[in-house]
């Protein structure tokens, strides 16, 4: 029997895009059965997002250690089907556009009537109610409706940079599996259900508090200060020698300066009085970075890291993402796993960035292949006959996936 920490537990994922998908693949790798239900017409968005809607990065990443239910709910027989899979299931999670769970009789009302002990995930872009309930919402909208892509860019930016990755999704997905484990232990504890309703926009506001609180305590709207800090100095990016090199160098207090000062051998401009505390630090902060540049322009970012870590100083490389799976040290801790998927093959992908003493946990699974895993689920937990399942496949109620011999890439 599994030690994992949510083995026995079952999770039936109406999940599309980023927050639930990654939320289901947490549970999944921390054991949980993970049940995606999806179909052809209807498939997660990221599937869509390239020729092969089995071989999207995306998707590949956040649909890890799940199983591939292809079931089409728009058929009566579909949502009675979906239903039976929620009576066995401890937890649903969905993260559609508003109204669309209870346009299809599967919102928390109608699920906790056929299963009332149910813990159900839902979390839309602006929650439920409201006059926005309804509206779309994608990861990089999210940054920006919340306040923090008006935070993400340099002082003297013509607009708001902020980055590639959807951030607040990501967050999202972690703070889902926070309430989901909170709402089990309850459940453990009353026999009673929950729903966990979570607004991914109130989830990327609430990354910016600090910056609510400058306006509604001291009346200043924060403005962007890019990698600078209002509380430390030096507290930058700075360039080092090389093409494009960078390292980040976060001095917090008047005795990291002393410690600062020393590793980089205490040159003159150091013992001037307009750096001796951090008030006159921050006054002078734009000279500061070029005496602190000049140094760093003559060493390897990695050689920078080194020096100052080794001083007491908050110092680390500005890595790009191939830099990053030939870290040492996220080797060392096995950050980066590799998983052979059937279609796009072997791929290095971040694993669980936690261990816990005592358990293994089981190893990452490929995101499976629309409709992979419909058979099995309709014998195994369904308790299907051969005959049935081919008559619900026939009718395009259940899907299977149709892929024999996948071609790697």
């Amino acid at each position: 029997m599994s030690d994992a920490p949510l083995h026995g537990i079952r999770v039936i994922s109406f999940g599309t895009g980023g927050v639930v998908p990654d939320f289901g693949k947490i549970m999944g790798e921390l054991g949980a059965d993970v049940i995606k239900v999806e179909c052809k017409e209807n498939p997660d968005f990221m599937r869509t997002i390239g020729a092969d809607p089995d071989n999207i990065a995306g998707f590949n990443e956040s649909n890890r250690s799940k199983r591939d239910f292809g079931l089409n709910l728009k058929t009566e027989k579909g949502q009675e089907i979906a239903k039976r899979l929620i009576k066995i299931a401890d937890i649903v999670g969905e993260n559609l556009r508003g109204g669309v769970m209870k346009s299809l009789n599967m919102d928390y009302e109608s699920v906790r009537k056929i299963k009332p002990d149910i813990i159900y995930i839902s979390s839309n872009g602006y929650g439920s109610g409201g006059p926005f309930s309804e509206y779309q919402a994608y990861g990089p909208m999210l940054s920006a409706f919340s306040g923090l892509l008006s935070l993400w860019c340099h002082p003297t930016d013509p607009y708001p940079v902020g980055a590639n990755v959807p951030l607040p999704d990501h967050y999202a997905s972690k703070m889902l599996v926070v309430a989901a484990l909170a709402a089990l232990d309850y459940r453990r504890r009353t026999g009673k259900g929950q729903l966990v309703d979570m607004s991914q926009v109130e989830m990327a506001a609430n990354m910016i508090g600090e910056y609510c609180l400058e306006y509604t305590i001291n009346e200043r709207v924060p403005q962007p200060v890019g990698n600078r800090s209002p509380y430390a100095a030096p507290y930058n990016a700075y360039r080092c020698k090389g093409n494009d090199q960078w390292c980040a160098i976060s001095v917090l207090t008047d005795a990291e300066w002393e410690c600062f000062c020393q590793a980089i051998g205490s040159p003159h401009w150091t013992k001037e009085a307009k750096f001796a505390d951090l008030p006159s630090r921050l006054k002078h902060v734009d000279e500061l970075d070029k005496h602190v540049e000049e140094w760093t322009l003559q060493h390897e970012p990695r050689e920078v890291m080194i020096v100052l870590q080794n001083a007491g100083v908050a110092a680390g490389v500005l890595y790009r993402p191939a830099e990053i799976l030939d870290d040492p040290q996220l080797r060392w801790v096995n950050a980066i796993v590799e998983v052979d998927h059937p279609v796009a093959g072997k791929r290095l992908y971040p694993g669980i960035p936690f261990h816990i003493s005592d358990v293994t946990l089981p190893p990452s699974r490929p995101a499976p292949i629309l409709g992979q895993h419909t058979e099995e689920i309709c014998r195994e937990v369904l308790k299907m006959s051969p005959e049935e399942i081919k008559t619900l496949v026939d009718e395009g109620v259940l899907e299977v996936s149709t892929r024999q011999q996948p071609q790697k890439k």
